[in-house]
């Protein structure tokens, strides 16, 4: 299990163009199918693209094309419903979009941010590492490692000025840090991104002081997103 931390910084234009098919928040989608954006049910209109993550395929053997994608590997695409606190995921190819949204085949729509903004990870933290530095404390029985063990852990989430960090880039082992508790959507559902509204360079609806989740299923079809709150 790991940790990868992660903060946003606006793209270059050369890398705006670079990372069209990547990960990357604002822009406008780079669909891997036919579009399917989201309709926002209380406007009819389309709804506001947010971002888009790639997510490597499950052996880790996506290979190149002619268009820049990679076999096996999904996209996952999130958009807000208005400021309603509602959010809708598509994922492609081949996957589904979240139940009860209608789309439209738009390639082009609203979105959050018109410059790009890329997700850069700070810092990994291999869970196996702190336990392999942990120092031995001579007459420590079991459970008091494991504490030390997850105090140490829980050191590991902070930044500089010991605030928990919570913004996170997913990926195989990645692991979220909760904000309220443990809600994984079921077992074997990947962490894709986890999104702390202080840190967003938009302003969203996650609640009061919120942190929102986006997950991939086992099978690559479906990606869910719900937030926690204080």
């Amino acid at each position: 299990m790991r940790y990868r931390f992660t903060s946003y910084q606006p793209a270059s234009d050369a890398e705006a163009a670079a990372v069209t098919d990547g990960t990357r928040l604002g822009g406008l989608p780079h669909w891997l199918e036919e579009p399917q954006w989201p309709v926002d049910p209380y406007e009819n209109e389309l709804a506001t693209f947010m971002g888009q993550f790639r997510m490597p395929a499950a052996d880790g053997s996506g290979k190149g094309n002619g268009d820049g994608d990679r076999d096996g590997d999904r996209m996952v695409y999130l958009f807000a419903i208005g400021f309603s606190g509602e959010h809708a995921t598509v994922v492609q190819p081949g996957g589904r979009v979240t139940e009860s949204f209608e789309t439209r085949a738009a390639a082009t729509g609203p979105n959050e941010l018109d410059r790009v903004h890329l997700l850069r990870v700070e810092e990994k933290v291999d869970f196996s590492h702190v336990e392999r530095d942990l120092e031995p404390v001579e007459g420590e029985d079991e459970y008091d490692r494991e504490a030390r063990l997850e105090e140490a852990l829980e050191e590991r989430q902070k930044d500089a000025e010991g605030s928990i960090r919570m913004n996170q880039l997913g990926g195989p082992d990645v692991v979220p840090v909760w904000l309220q508790g443990d809600d994984l959507p079921g077992e074997g559902w990947q962490l894709v991104a986890q999104l702390d509204s202080y840190e967003l360079p938009f302003g969203v609806n996650f609640g009061d002081n919120g942190v929102g989740y986006l997950f991939l299923s086992p099978d690559g079809k479906n990606a869910e997103f719900f937030f926690q709150s204080c």
